[in-house]
This record gives C-alpha cells, structure tokens and sequence, in this order.
C-alpha cells in the first residue's frame, strides 16, 4: 500500500521521509529504498540523511561516473537519485525490487503521458509514496498521476476514469 504525502513547503517531509526508513531500518527490514528527486535536491537529501540518519548506508546513483550494477544496492539502506538519471537508468532499475520508492517533488510526474511518469511507473517496490508541496499544479489530473503511481489501479485508468465523466455529463 502507497500514499500521498502531501502539505505546505518547508514542513519536514523530507525529515518525515528519513524518521520512516530509520523506522522500518529498526524494525528489521534490511531493505533497500529508492529516493528520486530533482537535481536540485539531490545534495540537500544527501546531506539530511548524513545529519539525521547517518547510521543509514546511501548510494548516490548520479552523475557520468555512476555505477549500474544492480547486486551493489543490496548493500545500502538507501539509493537516491535524480530524475533524469532515472530516465536514463530506468532500462536497469525497473529490474531491482525496492523497498519503498520515495518521489520527492512528485509533481515532477503529473503528466501522465511523459517519460517521467512512464519511467517512475516501472519501478518495482514493496511500497510507493509520492511527496509534495504542491500536489496541483495545473489541475487535478497531476494529483491523478500521482495518486496513480503511489497506488496503482486505484483509481481504475485514466481513459475508463475520463468515460465515466463524461457520460455522466449527458
């Protein structure tokens, strides 16, 4: 099961995102979780998780140097990475079973038809959870893409979604 963690900028979800897989770390689940975030953020997330949970193992999957070999995940609590170089990685990534993947900026796949969105939706993951500050942009289809991808079939798909409101409108 997924979910939408979504509220106000500035309010912890990043350190919300952190407590959780120390959590499940403690708990005993020796798993491996994706973080996915904008470029931007990369060394944000990289230094949060080394001040608040430096106990936790981080792959930084990012960068001309990167390695791609999947078996060398299993020796961290955390990969994180960029969404371009999900793009670019996805044809390797889609084969590695995640704990939970973590779309920071979820927004970022509010378009159901790019490659963002086709890309996150190959991931394999035990769990999935969207988080953003702003969860609308333009409409409530890019709260659809999201909720669509933290609970897939949840929401049926969009074409089926889309008939439905419109033969209501007749």
């Amino acid at each position: 099961f997924g979910g939408v963690l979504a509220d106000d900028m500035g309010l912890g979800k990043t350190l919300q995102v952190i407590a959780f897989m120390l959590l499940l770390k403690e708990k005993g689940r020796s798993e491996t979780h994706l973080v996915v975030v904008p470029t931007s953020l990369l060394f944000n997330w990289q230094a949060e998780l080394k001040r608040f949970a430096p106990s936790l193992k981080v792959c930084i999957l990012h960068g001309a140097e990167r390695k791609k070999a999947l078996p060398a995940f299993e020796h961290f609590d955390v990969v994180l990475t960029s969404y371009g170089t999900l793009l670019a990685d996805i044809i390797y990534l889609r084969h590695y079973r995640f704990g939970y993947v973590f779309l920071d900026e979820s927004q970022q796949i509010k378009n159901t038809g790019s490659q963002r969105y086709s890309a996150a939706r190959l991931l394999q993951a035990g769990n999935r959870l969207a988080i953003t500050g702003t969860p609308i942009e333009n409409n409530t289809l890019d709260l659809y893409a999201q909720i669509s991808f933290a609970l897939p079939g949840l929401l049926g798909n969009k074409r089926e979604d889309l008939l439905l409101v419109h033969n209501d409108d007749r």
